[in-house]
């Protein structure tokens, strides 16, 4: 239900019924090309090609200095690994970025929706392949990269890092919408998520 929401927006298909609005503009009135070049999207499975780091991080947005790059990169903690690697951004990282683990992967993807710069950003599941201590430093890359976009996030760590991030949840169960609002206000307000925040917390604390 929550991938097939976000699939919506940049036009992977129409809605059966209803409208989806940008700015109040029916985004079937806008061409898809010129929609899509507004959206990021890092997901659970990054898609990577068999090039090198610096030309999947460029892909974001190909007219990009190398400066711009190396900073995309830089906040992403792409930077973290990549230098350990003798040919360093040359690495080529293989089919489907098989030569990178899960974590990498992501920060690569993560540094060319960075270097993209998009209006709207789609964060599936965007940190769940990376160890905790990279995930607090690019929960604090994105606090300011999130400021004046709009960023869609799907996911299921509740962690005081991914919160401070939010300012509106949506809960979904079945498939369908069944709550919005502030953590602090569902908390109070919607049986499910709190059982799925206090269940998530038990968790998290029992792994520490």
């Amino acid at each position: 239900g929550k991938l097939t929401l976000v699939h919506l927006l940049p036009r992977l298909f129409d809605p059966s019924e209803g409208t989806i609005r940008i700015d109040g503009i029916d985004i079937r009135d806008v061409d898809p090309v010129e929609l899509r070049d507004q959206i990021g999207i890092v997901t659970q499975e990054p898609l990577l090609f068999d090039d090198t780091v610096f030309e999947n991080i460029r892909f974001g947005r190909p007219e990009a200095s190398r400066d711009e790059i190396f900073e995309a990169a830089r906040r992403a903690l792409v930077t973290e690994f990549v230098e350990q690697f003798p040919d360093g951004y040359d690495t080529v990282v293989g089919e489907h970025g098989g030569r990178l683990s899960g974590g990498q992967r992501q920060r690569v993807t993560l540094a060319r929706a960075i270097l993209r710069d998009p209006a709207i950003l789609i964060l599936d599941e965007a940190t769940s392949s990376i160890d905790a201590s990279s995930e607090d430093k690019i929960h604090e890359v994105l606090r300011e990269f999130v400021q004046s976009r709009t960023v869609l996030m799907i996911t299921h760590l509740m962690a005081p890092s991914v919160l401070e991030l939010v300012t509106r949840v949506v809960v979904m169960d079945s498939g369908r919408i069944i709550a919005t609002g502030r953590h602090d206000d569902l908390l109070q307000s919607c049986p499910t998520y709190r059982q799925a925040y206090y269940a998530r917390v038990h968790v998290e604390t029992d792994a520490a």
